[in-house]
């Protein structure tokens, strides 16, 4: 069999994604909602390290500003343990992985998903669902669930992954 190249093909769009979490194919706004969420949900990085959308049957690279995930609820299922859910843009559903959680410059919280692989910052929504268990200590922000005590450090780039949060349990 003879492979014929396809000219004109490329894996480079026009597409992308704004900090604020609104698609553009190029200038022009992307609006069709379940598309977006398809969107979201297929955000990853490909081999080089550039952000792509990825599905079963094709990838081609996007350019993303500010974090490629965003949490956009969360729920706390059990302060004893404690155990905390993101719903995340995409419509995908994951624990939050506590070790991560930094707070960017802008004071947002930050964390990472997708098994450690993509950075993503919890909006408004998720921030206030966290709200009475957020408190400053004088020395900063710490994240109260139960007798677990989080202290999300103050880094200057949030979208680096990360994995040094402290984390303590209090003492029974």
């Amino acid at each position: 069999m003879i492979e014929i190249p396809v000219e004109g093909r490329s894996r480079e769009t026009k597409i992308r994604r704004d900090a604020r979490g609104r698609w553009y194919d190029d200038d022009v706004p992307i609006t069709h909602e379940a598309l977006c969420r398809a969107f979201d949900g297929w955000i990853e990085r490909a081999d080089d390290g550039r952000y792509c959308l990825k599905n079963e049957i094709n990838w081609a690279y996007v350019t993303i500003e500010g974090p490629p995930v965003l949490a956009r609820a969360l729920v706390v299922l059990d302060l004893d343990a404690p155990s905390v859910r993101l719903v995340l843009s995409g419509d995908r559903e994951e624990s939050l992985d506590l070790a991560t959680l930094r707070e960017g410059p802008d004071g947002d919280l930050y964390c990472d998903v997708r098994g450690g692989t993509l950075p993503c910052r919890l909006t408004a929504p998720a921030m206030m669902a966290l709200s009475e268990h957020l408190h400053d200590d004088g020395s900063g922000t710490v994240l109260w669930l139960g007798a677990t005590r989080v202290r999300p450090p103050r880094v200057s780039d949030p979208l680096v992954p990360f994995r040094a949060a402290v984390v303590e349990r209090a003492p029974a």
